[in-house]
């Protein structure tokens, strides 16, 4: 008895495939780029201003591309050059990016349990590429991608192209920083940091604090030595935003026999 060809649409069909990959795979793909989208022009803004930043520093044009194909951590990045533009001592523009990216430890925890299934190579090229924007968009769909395989190939899809985009964008920036006003380039750069990094997160009255506190310490201390605001608005942000209550989880009345307290909630 002679085999039937396999259906268009099945894994082995040769006509599925394009680079190799299935074309439902491609689907997938596409469908994390189409998630992240909306927040891409605010990577190729946040971009244009490091690529300026990097100019008017003075510094090799090829640090922008170099630097964020490599840090990947676009705050960090601008709060180094920035010290380093002022002159300050390494350690302080060491301590300042670590402060900074402390919240990728968060993410780490949150995208574990996301990333268990994958082979150990995609958690570690996932792990790489991902970003706030991906992080965040990525734990608001997961639930949509249950199989593992298809969840990896969306997922590759929010953060693989939001990272080309940022790339792009901080070339850009040195093409184009000496016909950015300077007043874009230095005077409004560490807020846009801080916007860029928080908002994605503003999902509870913790967040919304630190940011808050974070962006007008920034403003208020911006005469600093060594971009010292930098340092110091994000480590009041944590400080006073962690003693504000989430009360982003309304109480079940229900659940709560009559004349007992509710149950609170951890801050």
């Amino acid at each position: 008895m002679t085999a039937s060809p396999p259906h268009p649409d099945s894994p082995g069909s040769s006509r599925m495939r394009v680079l190799g990959i299935q074309r439902a795979q491609w689907r997938d793909l596409w469908a994390g780029t189409v998630a992240v989208s909306p927040l891409m022009p605010g990577a190729v803004v946040f971009g244009l201003a490091f690529g300026a930043l990097i100019q008017v520093v003075g510094l090799p044009w090829w640090m922008a591309p170099y630097a964020s194909s490599t840090v990947t951590a676009g705050a960090s990045q601008i709060a180094i050059v920035e010290a380093l533009r002022q002159n300050a001592p390494m350690a302080i523009a060491v301590i300042t990016a670590l402060v900074i990216n402390a919240r990728l430890a968060l993410y780490s925890a949150a995208m574990a349990p996301i990333f268990a299934a994958f082979p150990r190579r995609w958690r570690f090229a996932l792990a790489y590429l991902m970003t706030d924007q991906s992080a965040a968009v990525t734990s608001m769909e997961v639930d949509k991608w249950p199989d593992p395989v298809r969840r990896r190939w969306f997922v590759l899809g929010v953060s693989g192209p939001f990272v080309g985009i940022w790339i792009l964008g901080t070339t850009a920036g040195v093409i184009l920083g000496p016909v950015i006003p300077e007043s874009w380039q230095i005077g409004f750069i560490v807020p846009l940091m801080f916007i860029a990094v928080l908002v994605p997160g503003l999902r509870t009255w913790p967040g919304v604090a630190a940011a808050g506190i974070s962006i007008a310490t920034v403003l208020l201390l911006k005469d600093l030595p060594y971009g010292l605001n930098v340092l110091t608005g994000a480590l009041l942000g944590i400080a006073l935003g962690s003693f504000v209550p989430d009360r982003s989880h309304p109480v079940d009345e229900e659940a709560v026999p009559p004349g007992a307290a509710p149950e609170a909630h951890d801050p």
